[in-house]
């Protein structure tokens, strides 16, 4: 598998998870933002002292770096920096932070570099550690020491302006939400169109459906307009697969709870019944029995009947509008009645009816589940946009081990033109179902 384009991983990190670039940019901004707000500001002052041979019969580079070496270090030297504490009334602890001694080998001289919140502190230090530096040359039998350039205030760097290092830290924190991001993106991608979909779930594009509800607050965002619109073009979808797959109950299965397959199953029947055909729904779902109960299952007989030999299929079949429908409840402990019962039912609802969807829970949520889809012909996979790659996957080698073909794919909460548009792996627009036709 060749790895996706960096620059359509970007754009989809950019688009799909913006919110993790703002939760990595917005505290780091900030701490970096108080950081830079609440540090004590610093004075730099700069003095040169020159050091040289005692004598002229003496002099020699070895002789100059033997005297900038023992200078430098007598400087810095716990003995000078009393001294000079008690010159400046700065303590030696701050004063042995503040204060660095730079030798140039090359000009023969000692660089005196001090750092204080203060100009007048800072300067008061240099010129007392000059000062120590005359001293101890006076003292020295060996070399001679003098002041070569007087205290000056050394120019503050770019990155001591305090809005210009914000400004960095910002771009700092900016970039590394934006890696965050882009390696989620990279190392756990999630569906956002038709051909990722398709080249998961390894089938072709039926169709899209838009969202219904938001979120939160939850109100109506799709007119029924296009809700029966997208119903219309899953149909087309779905009859262009007639021939490609075995006949028989198709299994209509989310790779999530919550994915759809019920609202799929249900209007995708729907539009099946209005070219004259007759389906029939078969709520499997016997996790949460989601259509049932979405549909009101009270009053009416149920899967449980049938398996049980109560009632024939055709006595507990009702109508909601011009779709078949047998609703169930949730139930426990009824793999083996399943496995023994459930393919002589799927043969009576094949004879009767043009259509046969089995809407089904997840795959791997029980076995159960699993039970109900080794009886199925083939399957339509109900995909939600945003859903991880990875779980579609999962239940595409789950139908796989199981021996069922995948029909096609059904993009949830999303538009057509996101159903149509190619994944990341994509070749073209095949791949994403784009040749559909309504």
């Amino acid at each position: 598998m060749n790895a996706p384009p960096f620059l359509a991983v970007l754009q989809r990190a950019l688009r799909f998870r913006w919110a993790v670039v703002l939760a990595v940019l917005v505290p780091a901004a900030v701490v970096g933002v108080l950081a830079v707000e609440t540090r004590a500001d610093e004075a730099t002052v700069v003095t040169v002292v020159g050091v040289s041979p005692e004598s002229a019969d003496v002099v020699s580079t070895d002789a100059v770096q033997l005297g900038l070496g023992r200078y430098s270090v007598a400087l810095t030297s716990p003995e000078v920096l009393r001294e000079v504490a008690d010159d400046t009334g700065i303590d030696a602890t701050t004063l042995d932070a503040a204060i660095d001694v730079t030798a140039s080998q090359e000009a023969g001289n000692l660089t005196v570099r001090v750092s204080l919140p203060e100009l007048a502190q800072a300067t008061a230090v240099a010129r007392a550690v000059t000062a120590q530096a005359v001293r101890i040359g006076e003292e020295d039998p060996l070399a001679d020491a003098g002041v070569l350039a007087d205290v000056r205030s050394e120019k503050p760097g770019l990155l001591s302006s305090p809005r210009v290092l914000e400004l960095l830290l910002v771009l700092a924190a900016l970039l590394a939400g934006l890696a965050v991001a882009f390696a989620l993106e990279a190392l756990r991608p999630r569906v956002r169109t038709g051909g990722d979909a398709a080249g998961a779930a390894g089938g072709p594009v039926l169709g899209s459906l838009p969202a219904f509800t938001t979120s939160w607050p939850r109100r109506g965002v799709a007119p029924d307009s296009e809700i029966l619109a997208s119903a219309r073009s899953l149909r087309a979808g779905y009859l262009t697969t007639v021939g490609s797959v075995p006949p028989g109950p198709v299994l209509v299965v989310g790779c999530r709870a919550g994915d759809g397959a019920s609202t799929a199953s249900f209007l995708l029947a729907r539009t099946l019944s209005d070219r004259g055909g007759s389906s029939l729904v078969l709520d499997l779902d016997l996790d949460r029995a989601g259509l049932s109960t979405t549909i009101g299952a009270a009053g009416h007989h149920l899967l449980g009947d049938v398996l049980a030999e109560r009632l024939d299929l055709g006595e507990a079949v009702h109508r909601e509008g011009d779709v078949s429908v047998l609703t169930t409840e949730p139930m426990r402990g009824v793999d083996e009645l399943i496995d023994r019962r459930l393919p002589e039912i799927l043969k009576q609802a094949a004879d009767r009816y043009d259509v046969v969807l089995c809407d089904s829970a997840p795959l791997g949520v029980g076995e159960i589940s699993e039970v109900v889809a080794a009886h199925a012909s083939s399957a339509v996979v109900v995909v939600r946009s945003g859903t991880p790659v990875a779980h579609v996957a999962g239940t595409a080698a789950r139908l796989q081990r199981l021996g069922v073909p995948v029909r096609g794919v059904v993009l949830n909460c999303a538009t057509r033109a996101q159903a149509d548009a190619p994944g990341l792996q994509s070749a073209g627009p095949e791949d994403s179902g784009a040749d559909r036709r309504d």
